[in-house]
């Protein structure tokens, strides 16, 4: 796993920022995205209450070759499992599980909003044709999918979006939870400058740490690869399993 150089500066000091903090400019991501149908009582089980799954029964399965600009300059890979789902009159996008290659950002994201990530090693490689990734965690290939380059598309204009998190931090007693909430994290300017769809093969295996090869897979709906700008950007506390809701 990469390691970024002054993740906190020369400041030891009590109030010193342990790594860059957010938003986040990230600039020529590229994204390849499975939309997945899955079983609904998998789905239900990944979600916690009160949100809601979305009725298709649909999860999405990413791997990217993501590059922060601002405020410093870190590329590094990324993968995860997105859930459509709906919090009250609030939608966005539920994440279960995310694989990083890289330090700091798997620990602030962890810390800031709550982002389960993990470490894996993640390789992104596209040419002409194809797009194909590769996610390996404890020495298994847990996630491996590749699609044909078939159709370009044109450029999506700017939206804003969020995803919802559960953040939990366990207690130093052993008992129960310190934090146990779900946050949001704001998606801003979201710019995809270059699309592409095609058809897409996807393998998820089991290591002895993810349970990866356990997603019920009935059909790829879709597959994506695109290219393009977002701001990662604070967000709030919208439910409190501690404290009640808002």
């Amino acid at each position: 796993m990469k390691r970024t150089s002054a993740i906190s500066g020369p400041d030891f000091g009590v109030d010193a920022p342990p790594y860059a903090m957010p938003p986040y400019q990230y600039r020529n991501n590229e994204m390849f995205t499975l939309k997945i149908e899955t079983d609904p009582a998998y789905l239900r089980s990944l979600v916690p209450e009160p949100m809601v799954p979305n009725e298709d029964n649909l999860l999405v399965i990413y791997v990217g070759r993501l590059r922060v600009a601002e405020p410093k300059a870190i590329t590094y890979g990324e993968a995860g499992i997105m859930v459509p789902v709906r919090m009250g009159d609030r939608v966005g996008t539920y994440l279960p599980v995310l694989y990083l290659d890289e330090v700091e950002l798997l620990t602030s994201g962890r810390e800031v909003w709550g982002f389960p990530k993990f470490p894996a090693e993640v390789s992104f490689c596209r040419d002409e044709n194809a797009v194909e990734a590769t996610v390996t965690n404890a020495g298994v290939d847990i996630i491996h999918m590749q699609m044909q380059l078939e159709q370009w598309g044109e450029p999506v204009p700017v939206f804003d979006r969020e995803h919802f998190l559960l953040k939990s931090i366990p207690s130093v007693s052993g008992t129960g939870y310190d934090v146990r909430q779900i946050n949001t994290c704001r998606v801003r300017n979201d710019q995809r400058k270059e699309i592409c769809e095609g058809k897409a093969d996807l393998t998820l295996r089991s290591s002895s740490n993810s349970p990866m090869g356990e997603v019920p897979i009935k059909s790829i709906v879709s597959s994506i690869y695109t290219i393009g700008d977002i701001i990662l950007d604070r967000g709030e506390v919208i439910h409190d399993y501690l404290g009640g809701a808002d």
